[in-house]
């Protein structure tokens, strides 16, 4: 099995002609890794994971998903191997959790829900287990809280498949309980799945406790990729971000501690 999930070997992308967004980048992805792909505002972060989530593609240059080229993979068997949760996500108000958790099996079906088999239901059920959604799966979406509303998200990503996910920002307007009981329960995924995990994160504190592999983009292209230890310096950060900062160590963990 190749040892990388994902990967884009000289790919560049710009959304408007003569407008590179991404510019002859590279990257990797481990496989059965939790990696955070970082970066200030407008340095191509979500454009590469469009990209990968089949939503764009690319100008030029390749993108392999365990060693095949993405253009070649049929759409329903990329979707059963990949899983999006995108930034922004919209929802019919009167549908329930258990609705819309199992809508992750139409990849695996011409229909919807009504037409699922055993094995769909099976599906969906261990998914809100996993992610500890089972206690509401009757209620509407629209009653819930923010933190509640991305653990759906995520139960949807699982019921799809537990091979690869890509998370774009999905800690993004949660407060700090919620962050990072979603970051735990990702972490608690990969770690019983071997799944891998793509996900863009700001907060670099995040970064360094819950990512195996980080990958620092700046300007379209990709400026470090590694460990966190290695990646997230003092001198790194300075260099992305322009700002100060310095890595100290408390009890067994590192930290950023920035001005």
């Amino acid at each position: 099995m190749p040892e990388n999930a994902f990967e884009m070997h000289s790919v560049s992308f710009g959304y408007e002609r003569g407008t590179r967004v991404l510019k002859d980048i590279n990257l990797a992805v481990p496989a059965g890794k939790v990696t955070a792909l970082i970066g200030p505002n407008g340095c191509g972060k979500t454009t590469a994971f469009a990209l990968l989530s089949r939503k764009y593609r690319p100008a030029s240059g390749k993108i392999l998903f365990f060693g095949r080229d993405i253009s070649a993979i049929p759409r329903r068997e990329y979707a059963q191997s990949v899983a999006a949760v995108h930034q922004y996500n919209t929802v019919p108000d009167d549908m329930t959790v258990r609705e819309l958790v199992a809508m992750g099996r139409t990849a695996y079906h011409n229909v919807f829900f009504s037409h699922s088999t055993q094995a769909d239901l099976d599906a969906a059920e261990r998914a809100m287990e996993e992610t500890r959604t089972s206690a509401f799966a009757e209620r509407r979406v629209k009653v819930l809280s923010g933190g509640q509303m991305q653990r759906v998200w995520l139960a949807l990503a699982m019921a799809q498949t537990d091979r690869a996910l890509l998370l774009d920002e999905i800690t993004t307007y949660l407060d700090v309980h919620y962050q990072l009981e979603m970051l735990g329960l990702i972490r608690s995924l990969n770690e019983r799945h071997g799944t891998t995990v793509l996900m863009v994160l700001h907060d670099v504190n995040q970064t360094l406790r819950y990512a195996d592999h980080v990958i620092m983009m700046k300007e379209g292209g990709v400026l470090a990729a590694g460990a966190p230890d290695e990646v997230i310096t003092g001198d790194m950060l300075r260099e992305t971000y322009g700002v100060q900062a310095q890595i100290a160590r408390v009890s067994d963990r590192k930290i950023c501690i920035f001005g």
